[in-house]
């Protein structure tokens, strides 16, 4: 039994991971706000770039070298440089979005990504919180914002998945709690400011 709970756990670790997370948010958003292809794969190809590869490609070099034990950074001690390069990252891919005068929806997606990445490169120096939550906290976040409340009921698999990041071991109760509560905050705020609450 413990078998089949450890692969469950593992399973929706697996399909919420920050990765597969903001690859499948960026192609929604960038494919719904485009005219046609000729923006949607500069637009999706930025975002990927800033947000997923440098950060991503920067944690395999890192493990290849074996610094860093795995891609989503479980140990503590090896998440504080990851994080700056990804805040850092995500700030760039902001501003490139801007430049190209890539959609609104877009260009404040890219700045909610950059100040949920800032906010938590700044936290990890003091807490392990989770990434998983936050991410898709924020994700849902955006679609409640931008699409409606309907997509409100999407916060639910915050459930299995702050339970499967506390029965691997990767997060306390708190860490999960508090990476979906900071995000939704900071995804709030960056919509507030751009008139979208």
């Amino acid at each position: 039994m413990k078998k089949t709970w450890n692969l469950l756990a593992f399973g929706v670790s697996a399909l919420f991971s920050p990765y597969v997370t903001a690859a499948v948010f960026i192609i929604i958003i960038t494919y719904l706000n485009a005219k046609d292809i000729q923006q949607f794969l500069p637009w999706m190809g930025i975002a990927f770039l800033f947000a997923i590869i440098i950060p991503g490609g920067y944690v395999l070099w890192k493990i290849e070298k074996k610094e860093i034990k795995d891609i989503h950074l479980s140990d503590y001690n090896e998440r504080k440089i990851p994080f700056l390069i990804t805040a850092i990252s995500a700030s760039a891919g902001a501003l490139a979005l801007f430049m190209i005068h890539a959609a609104k929806p877009v260009v404040v997606m890219g700045v909610t990504y950059a100040v949920n990445a800032i906010t938590v490169a700044i936290l990890t120096w003091f807490w392990k919180v989770s990434i998983h939550t936050a991410l898709y906290s924020s994700v849902i976040t955006v679609l409640v914002i931008l699409f409606g409340i309907k997509f409100g009921w999407l916060y639910l698999f915050l459930i299995p998945l702050a339970w499967s990041r506390i029965y691997r071991h990767r997060h306390s109760l708190q860490q999960a709690i508090g990476g979906a509560i900071i995000a939704f905050v900071a995804t709030s705020l960056v919509f507030w400011i751009f008139g979208y609450i």
